[in-house]
């Protein structure tokens, strides 16, 4: 073999300084960011909590008017009752991508079209299918909302006519809050400046039957805040404004503590000790 020239020899070996020059300069901004990772994750820095709070936190969906952990006298002249943190799990969230997944409720508006006009609501099973009664199953893997609305029209059948509209409200929409629980028409509605709760609940078609203890319960980012049902409905409190992506529920809670006084019988005697 033949042996390089003294110059080629000097190029070589300045070529190899410079790639260990490069490898090490490497392994110290490594070892630097994992150096500035732990002390974050030990708490070692006053914003930062547990790796499960900051994993929730990420989770937490955009709030719109947050609220306090304490019933103030606004909240109370509300009717609100009961005011508490909230963990989870959200009908609304973030994603950058805007991606369905597993467990999201979607709802599909048909509007524009007499004779056409129809929702359709349900969730998102297992499979990544969005399989509402009526309609052939749709495909949601790896897909957002904005593909669900252009493909709903051939999935549903539903011809092509002038004025028609494909309105898809979900987990990414932005505009709308949702009603559920006890009420005869659940689903997304669009929000209006000034809405009140207890207009919420009528555009929901009110609630199902009768219900003494009933309960709403209104979610709001981490906060969730809790309202005696008949003082809503009946007007006994200040209004409340709702705001977009609040999730309410209206549900009954019955007390299972036992007051025979309510029968006309006294309580029963203490035991003995």
């Amino acid at each position: 073999m033949t042996p390089l020239p003294v110059k080629d020899c000097n190029n070589a070996e300045r070529c190899l300084q410079r790639q260990r020059f490069r490898l090490k300069k490497a392994l110290v901004n490594r070892s630097l960011f994992i150096t500035a990772l732990a002390v974050a994750l030990c708490g070692c820095a006053s914003n930062v909590t547990e790796v499960a709070e900051l994993e929730r936190m990420r989770d937490t969906p955009p709030v719109v008017g947050q609220l306090p952990l304490d019933l103030t006298p606004e909240l109370r002249a509300a009717g609100a009752v009961e005011i508490a943190a909230y963990n989870g799990p959200w009908l609304f969230r973030h994603d950058k991508l805007g991606r369905l997944h597993e467990g999201d409720l979607m709802q599909v508006d048909v509007v524009g079209v007499p004779g056409l006009e129809r929702s359709y609501l349900e969730y998102i099973n297992e499979e990544l299918l969005w399989t509402p009664e009526g309609i052939q199953p749709l495909k949601c893997r790896r897909r957002t909302q904005e593909i669900v609305a252009r493909e709903f029209p051939s999935r549903a059948r539903i011809p092509q006519t002038p004025g028609l509209r494909i309105r898809v409200l979900g987990p990414y929409s932005t505009d709308c809050f949702v009603v559920g629980g006890e009420v005869r028409k659940r689903g997304f509605y669009l929000w209006r400046e000034g809405m009140t709760l207890r207009q919420s609940l009528l555009n929901a078609g009110g609630v199902r039957r009768e219900m003494p203890a009933g309960k709403i319960h209104l979610v709001r980012g981490d906060r969730q805040v809790t309202f005696l049902l008949h003082n809503v409905l009946n007007g006994a409190t200040q209004p409340f404004l709702i705001k977009p992506l609040d999730s309410i529920s209206v549900m009954e809670t019955v007390d299972m503590k036992f007051d025979a006084r309510k029968l006309g019988i006294p309580p029963p005697q203490p035991r003995e000790k």
